[in-house]
């Protein structure tokens, strides 16, 4: 199998530098210097943009499902002002901020009291990736606590408060977990 690399080079020499730029959405100069191995910028990104324009990887994505790595890093990327007016680019953007497991932003580009993100079988296709996280989870409501908290027992207050509402919503949906499993027993 071939590196992302590998793939990246090849479709430069199958098209051109323009083409495979407008692709990943990076410069020309990018790409080349990629290609000889001389970009001092972040590779991961470059591979990860690489692994999902032309080589198909995909993440599951809370909002919007089965998605490409690179739309992913791309949603990942938009500012407030990019963002439509439309409730799902909305739902994605807050998505992106409020501890999705596939999101690579920094803990300050996180929303301050951030949206819960249903992993429900809502959405089509859920893989086990998609699955409840109870540490990414236990990693948000960490960081909402921290944000809201003047001091460090008003942190641990609210803390114990959002892991009291967490556990109560887990139950709900333990109990209709179980509802549905009896009846399709039956």
């Amino acid at each position: 199998m071939d590196t992302w690399l590998e793939v990246l080079q090849a479709e430069v020499a199958a098209s051109s530098l323009a083409v495979v730029a407008d692709k990943l959405g990076l410069s020309r100069t990018t790409i080349s210097q990629v290609c000889n191995q001389k970009y001092p910028g972040d590779m991961a990104r470059v591979q990860t943009l690489v692994e999902g324009a032309l080589m198909g990887s995909k993440v599951m994505c809370p909002i919007l499902g089965e998605i490409p790595v690179h739309q992913c890093l791309a949603h990942q990327r938009r500012g407030p002002r990019d963002v439509g007016s439309s409730p799902m680019d909305i739902k994605v953007w807050k998505a992106c901020r409020s501890g999705c497991p596939h999101s690579q932003l920094g803990e300050e580009q996180q929303l301050r009291r951030p949206m819960r993100i249903s992993v429900g079988p809502n959405n089509k296709g859920m893989d086990k990736s998609a699955r409840y996280d109870a540490e990414a989870t236990l990693s948000r409501l960490r960081r909402q606590a921290k944000s809201d908290g003047e001091n460090a027992s008003s942190s641990l207050r609210i803390l114990t408060e959002l892991l009291v509402e967490e556990l109560k919503i887990m139950g709900i949906k333990y109990n209709r977990l179980l509802d549905r499993t009896e009846k399709n027993n039956q």
